[in-house]
């Protein structure tokens, strides 16, 4: 007992910290909670169905709640998170926001602890924690962030495989899978290291809670997840097309090598298929190199913490809150045998990572503004560079090669005839419009409810046009070829057409587009 609380003074600072933040969460404003919280309200009442999925429909069904002030999006949170949150819809807002928090920050705390105790790690590291990620933390509060819970469920699906209790390391495995999807990376490793049974009690731990979850929120909303939101989602599309905020190859990638007339329209070389195979040769080998460190004889704990990082860079978003899981490698920092000199560079960088604030970023110009996803890649490389001898680094050359070239030479480019009408300070979520009088007035909802802008365009004439499965067709020609989602299309002039899609964006967040008919 007294073991007990000598160690646990060390984590006093960290549960103050969490503490203050939790009741600042309070009085600040109730943001990405919301979006778990009115998921749980709508499966309450009975209207959890695919429409969540569509900012609109989410925030106008908010809005008729009775809430104001508020702009959600539930997307591209699994169906899951309804079924989670479902006992926190029968609390008030700020309520359940509240509790949420301290459940989260208890969890965090007690897999915190178990952690250190399990691999001996000198308590007195953890003073270092809200220094190190006081922003991630913070961050991680006031918006009542699910990222705390996340990490304490990897603490606990960790420990299970370190004492071969593969059915209770499933069960939290599986439990954080639905939960944020990309731990489904750490299948990989069971994969990688032929270790079968992990691999079978995870995979069946999966189906078993996703079919449970199916007999309260339905099937038909899992199959829209995985045919039309997971997609969108996996290609970084959760708002907008461009998000400096993102901090991710993906995006830094995408800014670089693909124009869009509304939100990037200056870019140092337009060649969209080049990005593509950027991209596809950067995973591969992150992929690669995720693969002969897994087959080492490396601690399990190590090979965790490094595929914590790998699953971040394979990420196409990225926010200040999921950097709580950096606490994992970090914490395997300190059991190296580094020279202090290298464990303190990758400290500050770690520090830089994840404290400095994103406007000391992306209020530079491209490439400048990505700075801290620089950082990044560099705590990893750093990092990566001292097991060097356990990567075939040819190998891994070849791997990510072969697909560059083989998209180089084989990927068709997109057809994509349409350009955005509006330019990039336009509304995030255009939902409507309307053509009169040589005026073009759009609808759009943002915290304040529905607005309306007026802008000039000369109209002669209109008339509607047809859609069908997904494509815009004037007089049986097809006039689109993508896979968005699309509405309310409109031949203008007799040559030029106007339609709402989500284009290489969030599903449901619409913009206007313009196709000229030659």
């Amino acid at each position: 007992m007294k073991t007990l609380i000598r160690k646990s003074y060390y984590y006093i600072p960290l549960l103050l910290l969490g503490a203050f933040y939790t009741f600042q969460a309070v009085d600040f404003p109730i943001h990405d909670f919301s979006n778990y919280y009115f998921g749980g309200a709508f499966l309450k009442n009975g209207h959890f169905n695919t429409a969540v999925y569509f900012p609109y429909s989410f925030n106008k069904s908010i809005s008729e709640m009775g809430y104001q002030g508020i702009f959600a999006s539930y997307a591209p949170n699994t169906p899951f998170i309804g079924l989670l949150f479902y006992p926190f819809s029968f609390l008030s807002m700020a309520s359940a926001k509240l509790l949420w928090n301290c459940i989260s920050l208890i969890l965090f705390i007690v897999g915190l602890y178990r952690l250190v105790s399990f691999y001996k790690i000198n308590p007195t590291w953890i003073l270092l924690l809200p220094i190190l990620f006081l922003v991630p933390l913070k961050n991680e509060l006031l918006f009542g962030q699910v990222y705390l819970l996340l990490f304490f469920l990897l603490c606990e699906s960790l420990l299970a495989y370190e004492k071969k209790q593969f059915p209770k390391m499933a069960i939290f495995l599986s439990i954080a899978i639905l939960l944020k999807v990309f731990p489904v990376f750490f299948i990989l490793i069971f994969l990688f290291k032929k270790e079968f049974e992990p691999l079978y009690f995870t995979m069946i731990s999966c189906l078993l809670f996703g079919l449970f979850s199916a007999l309260f929120v339905g099937t038909e909303i899992w199959v829209f997840y995985f045919n039309t939101v997971l997609p969108k989602a996996s290609n970084g599309e959760i708002a907008t097309a461009f998000v400096a905020n993102y901090q991710s190859v993906f995006m830094f990638l995408k800014t670089l090598f693909v124009v869009d007339a509304s939100e990037n329209p200056i870019v140092i070389l337009n060649f969209p298929i080049l990005f593509s195979a950027f991209l596809l040769a950067f995973k591969i080998g992150l992929l690669a190199i995720g693969f002969y460190l897994s087959k080492t004889n490396l601690s399990r704990f190590l090979i965790f913490s490094i595929w914590i990082i790998l699953m971040l860079l394979l990420s196409p978003y990225g926010s200040t809150y999921t950097f709580i899981l950096l606490i994992f490698p970090f914490l395997n920092l300190l059991q190296s045998e580094l020279p202090h000199s290298k464990k303190i560079l990758l400290c500050l960088l770690l520090f830089i990572v994840t404290n400095l604030p994103l406007p000391y970023f992306i209020e530079n110009r491209f490439p400048f503004s990505y700075l801290r996803l620089f950082g990044f890649l560099l705590f990893f490389g750093v990092l990566v560079f001292q097991f060097q001898k356990q990567i075939r680094w040819k190998t891994v050359h070849y791997c990510a090669t072969v697909p560059f070239v083989l998209v180089l030479l084989f990927k068709k480019s997109e057809i994509q005839n349409s350009i955005g009408l509006l330019d990039k300070n336009a509304p995030i979520l255009i939902y409507d419009f309307t053509i009169r009088k040589n005026q073009l007035t759009y609808f759009y909802w943002n915290e304040k409810g529905t607005k309306a802008t007026t802008i000039a365009l000369r109209t002669n004439s209109w008339k509607p046009l047809l859609i069908q499965d997904h494509q815009i067709y004037l007089d049986q020609k097809q006039l689109t070829f993508d896979a968005s989602n699309k509405r309310k299309p409109i031949l203008i002039n007799g040559n030029t057409v106007l339609f709402l899609s989500d284009l290489h964006r969030g599903i449901g967040f619409y913009s206007i587009r313009k196709i000229k008919i030659n």
